[in-house]
This record gives structure tokens, sequence and C-alpha cells, in this order.
């Protein structure tokens, strides 16, 4: 899975610790998903360290993140 992050994704990623083998257990395998009015995907999933979201949407092989932060 090729990932590629916003601005804002790599900010939130740093200013939270986010690692992105949760990032990634979150897109592939979440335990709530649904689309957005704006052609994102809201993903959730429990991870150590709480309820991780992830925003995402699916450009060819490509899955760019938006935005990430724990519930």
């Amino acid at each position: 899975m090729k990932l590629r992050f916003t601005h804002h994704a790599q900010y939130r990623i740093s200013e939270r610790n986010i690692g992105i083998e949760d990032i990634k257990s979150v897109i592939s395998a979440p335990d709530y998903s649904t689309d957005t009015h704006d052609g994102c995907v809201l993903a959730r999933k429990k991870v150590v360290g709480g309820t991780l979201e992830v925003i995402y949407r699916k450009e060819k092989n490509v899955i760019i993140i938006t935005t990430i932060y724990f519930l």
C-alpha cells in the first residue's frame, strides 16, 4: 500500500506521535469505515493508546492521508 501524506497529516503524525504501522492497520482493517460527503473515507480502529481515526482518499494506486487523530 503506497501512502502519501498532506502537510497537515505530516504535522499531526509528528505532533501526536502516531506510527505508520498503526495508520496502515486502520486503513487495511478498520473497526468502522464510512464514505464522507467529499469523496474521502473515514476509518476508525482501536490501537494502543486509544481509538485512531484516519481520513483519506484513494487516487489510482495511492492513498492520500488528509488527517489523523485520536478520539
